[in-house]
C-alpha cells in the first residue's frame, strides 16, 4: 500500500501514518507548517518522504510529489483540518470561507487530483470527519460544522460517482485527545475518551475493506448516542 496522509506531522495524523506503516504501507507525510514535527513522524516511519504544502492552494502538486516519492498512490487519507470556535452571529465571511477552504475545498481538490492514481490502482480514500457536522452540531462551530457536513456528503457522493474503481469512506472521531477531555467523559457510554490510535485503526480497517464504500465509521465510545 502506498499512502498519502495529510496533516501527518502530529496528533491523529501521526497516529494514522504510524498505523499504516506498521501494516506494511509506504507513507508520504504531508504537513503545511509543522516541519519539525513532520520530520519526527518521518523518522518514526524509518525515513518516510515529506510533502509540504497548503492543500487548498496546491493540491495537485502535493499529490504529484507524494505519488512520485512513493512510486504510485493507492490510498489518500484526508486528515489535515482546522478547528476553531466562533459565534455564528459575529462570524466574518473571511473566517467562514477560510474554514471551508481548509476543511472542504482542500480535501475535495486533493481527492480530485489523486483520482487518476487511485483509479489506476483501484485504491481508496478515507476522509476524517467529526461528530460535529455528522451526528451532532455544537454551538459556536457553524463554519466548522458546515465544512465537515459538506465533506460527509462528498464522501457518499464520490463513493457513488467513482465506483467501482475507487472506494471512498470516512471516519468520524469523538473525543480522542487529552486536551479535549474536560467534562466530556461522563457523556461517553464507554466511560473514557479515546486515543488517536483508535482512529488510526479505523482508518486502516476501511483502507483494507474491499466491499465497503460510502460509509462513515463513527469512533466515539458511544458519545453520539448521548449528546
Amino acid at each position: 500500500m502506498q499512502a498519502l496522509v495529510t496533516g501527518a506531522a502530529r496528533r491523529v495524523g501521526r497516529a494514522i501514518a504510524v498505523e499504516l506503516h506498521k501494516s506494511g504501507a509506504r507513507v508520504a507525510v504531508h504537513y503545511r507548517s509543522s516541519r519539525a514535527e513532520a520530520e519526527e513522524t518521518a523518522a518514526m516511519l524509518g525515513g518516510a518522504p515529506l510533502v509540504q504544502g497548503d492543500q487548498a492552494r496546491e493540491p495537485e502538486r502535493i499529490v504529484a510529489d507524494a505519488a512520485k516519492a512513493l512510486g504510485g498512490l493507492d490510498l489518500l487519507v484526508c486528515n489535515a483540518a482546522e478547528f476553531e470556535k466562533a459565534p455564528a452571529e459575529s462570524l466574518s465571511r473571511e473566517r467562514f470561507e477560510g474554514m471551508l477552504a481548509a476543511n472542504l475545498t482542500g480535501p475535495f481538490l486533493l481527492m480530485q487530483a489523486a483520482l487518476p492514481w487511485l483509479r489506476a490502482a483501484r485504491g481508496s480514500i478515507v476522509n476524517l470527519l467529526d461528530l460535529c457536522g455528522t451526528s451532532q452540531v455544537w454551538k459556536g462551530y457553524a463554519h466548522y460544522a458546515a465544512a465537515k457536513a459538506g465533506l460527509a456528503a462528498l464522501t457518499r457522493l464520490l463513493a457513488l460517482e467513482w465506483a467501482p474503481e475507487v472506494r471512498v469512506n470516512a471516519v468520524a472521531p469523538g473525543t480522542v485527545l487529552s486536551d479535549q477531555a474536560a467534562d466530556v467523559s461522563k457523556r461517553i457510554p464507554l466511560g473514557h475518551i479515546g486515543t488517536p490510535e483508535d482512529v488510526a485503526r479505523a482508518v486502516l480497517f476501511l483502507a483494507r475493506a474491499p466491499y465497503i464504500t460510502g460509509h462513515i465509521l463513527t469512533v466515539d465510545g458511544g458519545r453520539s448516542l448521548n449528546p
